[in-house]
């Protein structure tokens, strides 16, 4: 039997090299229709005839679509990728110069930038999970979407029957840059982890002799001989933000040297720094706006007015090729080792068990199983605990249009110093965002 995958949120930029890792790795994955949906007509179009092109030269035997139709790309999927951006890109600039204008960092995933971004995102996840129950609901729903954390625990209590992984790139992006410092392919070496999406540490790195390899880079660290890494550049990661991302790794490493933090640690361990580190004139969003989001669609129309995608520079990246390494494990039954956001159900010992937490799970044709990765000590369950309390109470404020529960999660996230600058902030959220939040909001 052939599959057929769906793409919702198929305008994003990222598209491209999930469409060419899908391409290479076709007989794998059984695929055998490819339809991409997004709300977003001009930007379907562009990518759906870009991907139409793409496969024509290279997958003929694949059907390919593209539709503003939701029901209509769900009905028969077999697996569903969801990345979508509600309020793209111009709306997260929005939320960027807004934190900034109140002294806090506005990033969109951490921060009140994330909060604001998860009150656009759920509601949306949520109706996306709900149609893909009632037109195919056997379907796996892979999602990318933003912010992970607060989508996963939205959806995993509403549609807790859904066939749904809400996975994220970041951790595997690190350990590739880890590998390469270390000189030792990826595949070799096995990470253990624990924590929140965008909050989360590295206990162990073992190599294939079961060797513990992480006490050699914390001393690397604590020597001095370690001060940045060259990450690889995969996945987009070309600019100086993310340069300057990894090597505040080694610096939070420096900090707490227990744990190897994962990267967006930065933006609790150093806000201030961070807050200095950025222009707040040009922010994340602006810099995407003016780089990203012209060049890959200048490229797509480039294609389309051609007729060939065969000399085209969109390829794939960690991006394209995690999401579909998670797909064929499903598939194959590989019972391969990622890292998910899960419910704990006692994966970490002495966390909340009904809470969603980060950590390595193995990956089959029957769903996840996750590693029990035991008792975590009392500085990161602590700071787990908080940033946990934000994430489910920025969840309740979102679905019950909740102004107290919102200002409750807000004092929870550490980026925020006090009830004023929260409130302050979230008034000039409120109303930025009416088009997109709850509507009892503005009751």
């Amino acid at each position: 039997m052939k599959n057929k995958f769906v793409i919702i949120g198929a305008g994003s930029t990222h598209t491209p090299g999930i469409l060419a890792v899908l391409a290479q790795r076709a007989e794998e994955l059984k695929l055998g229709e490819l339809c991409l949906h997004d709300i977003d007509e001009g930007r379907v179009y562009h990518m759906g005839e870009f991907n139409r092109i793409y496969m024509e030269e290279h997958c003929p035997q694949i059907k390919t679509s593209w539709t503003t139709n939701l029901r209509e790309a769900l009905e028969g999927a077999n697996y569903v990728f969801v990345q979508i951006r509600p309020g793209r890109n111009e709306q997260r600039s929005l939320d960027e110069h807004t934190c900034y204008k109140h002294g806090l960092i506005g990033q969109e995933t951490c921060g009140l930038g994330g909060f604001s971004f998860a009150l656009r995102t759920i509601p949306a996840i949520l109706d996306i999970v709900k149609t893909a129950l009632e037109v195919c609901p056997d379907a796996w729903i892979l999602n990318y979407s933003n912010p992970e954390a607060m989508v996963s625990e939205a959806v995993y209590r509403t549609y807790p029957e859904a066939k749904m992984l809400c996975i994220c790139d970041m951790p595997i992006s690190q350990e590739e840059t880890i590998a390469e410092y270390l000189k030792i392919p990826h595949n070799e070496l096995t990470f253990k982890y624990f924590g929140l999406n965008h909050f989360g540490w590295y206990t162990n790195i073992y190599n294939k002799e079961g060797k513990d390899l992480l006490p050699e880079i914390r001393k690397d660290v604590l020597e001095g001989k370690l001060t940045e890494f060259c990450e690889s550049g995969d996945g987009g990661k070309t600019d100086d933000y993310w340069t300057k991302t990894f090597n505040n790794v080694i610096k939070g490493f420096r900090a707490y040297p227990d744990y190897l933090p994962l990267c967006y640690l930065q933006y609790y361990y150093f806000h201030d720094e961070m807050l200095e580190q950025f222009d707040h004139n040009f922010t994340r969003a602006d810099y995407v706006l003016s780089t990203r989001e012209i060049t890959v669609y200048d490229e797509c129309k480039r294609v389309i007015e051609a007729g060939s995608a065969k000399d085209s520079y969109l390829v794939s990246g960690v991006h394209g090729n995690y999401i579909v390494d998670i797909a064929s494990s499903i598939i194959n039954d590989k019972r391969e080792r990622y890292i998910i956001n899960v419910m704990n159900n006692g994966a970490i010992g002495n966390f909340n068990h009904d809470a969603v937490v980060e950590v390595p799970c193995y990956v089959g044709a029957h769903g996840i199983e996750p590693v029990s990765v035991g008792y975590i000590p009392q500085f990161h369950k602590s700071l787990m605990e908080a940033q946990k309390g934000y994430e489910k109470l920025a969840v309740e404020a979102c679905l019950e249009g909740s102004k107290e529960k919102a200002m409750q999660a807000i004092l929870l996230n550490k980026t925020v110093p006090s009830y004023r600058v929260g409130k302050a902030l979230f008034d000039d959220l409120l109303e930025i965002n009416k088009p997109y939040w709850n509507k009892k909001f503005y009751e």
